[in-house]
């Protein structure tokens, strides 16, 4: 279970490298290619972690939760490579011998990926949030069931996935994975704290709903098929 632990604090680390690489204009360029350099890192620690799972997946069961990973897992490589190739074109400061001069083409495919990347981590994430809830009890000492923290829990996940939607419209987030350019610019003089509860709200929103979705699928097998 300890493995357990260290893979999930990685991976939620990771996901908040992918909200700080989406600040770059609340960071300097260097502090942004130093995020992007170790979620790339974080990456590879991941696929290593993982690597027995390759090996595996002709013989799983396939079911609609193995099917929704395995297709955002492939999805996720191919975001990933777009980025860390138009990373290498676009760096100015730990990669300059890689770069191109201009590249504006480059940037913008650079940062419509790092959007995609997101909604495909909190897919991803909603595909294994039984396995994040089992540690995450494990950790707290709390295996045993109990009915007002698991309504407390639910209560939660509601409050988080109404401000997620609110969120989603506030930062054009649809207009942005669809290539569109939005007139929005966040504030961070205002409030950086606010920019990144926004996008955590938005991935705990795209986590509890292919989490729910997948438990009614499941549901609608078990009773009806």
């Amino acid at each position: 279970m300890n493995v357990f632990r260290v893979r999930l604090l990685l991976d939620f680390l990771a996901v908040a490298l992918v909200v700080a690489c989406l600040a770059y204009w609340w960071l300097d360029n260097l502090s942004h290619e130093l995020f992007g350099t170790a979620l790339f890192v974080l990456v590879i620690v991941h696929n290593v972690f993982n690597r027995l799972w390759y090996g595996g997946v002709a013989k799983r069961k396939v079911d609609a939760a193995r099917i929704v990973n395995l297709v955002t897992i492939v999805c996720l490589a191919i975001g990933m490579t777009v980025m860390l190739v138009t990373s290498l074109l676009v760096s100015r400061d730990l990669f300059p011998f890689t770069a191109l001069g201009g590249a504006f083409a480059v940037r913008e495919i650079h940062m419509f990926a790092g959007y995609w990347v997101l909604l495909i981590i909190a897919i991803h994430l909603g595909t294994r949030w039984r396995v994040v809830m089992t540690v995450f009890r494990s950790t707290c000492g709390m295996q045993q069931s109990n009915v007002f923290r698991g309504w407390a829990a639910r209560g939660l996940t509601v409050a988080i996935a109404v401000w997620g939607l609110r969120s989603f419209s506030e930062m054009a987030f649809g207009s942005k994975l669809m290539l569109t350019y939005s007139l929005d610019m966040w504030d961070f003089s205002e409030s950086a704290l606010g920019f990144f509860l926004n996008y955590g709200s938005i991935v705990g929103l795209l986590a509890a709903t292919t989490h729910y979705c997948l438990g009614l699928v499941r549901y609608w097998r078990e009773r009806f098929v």
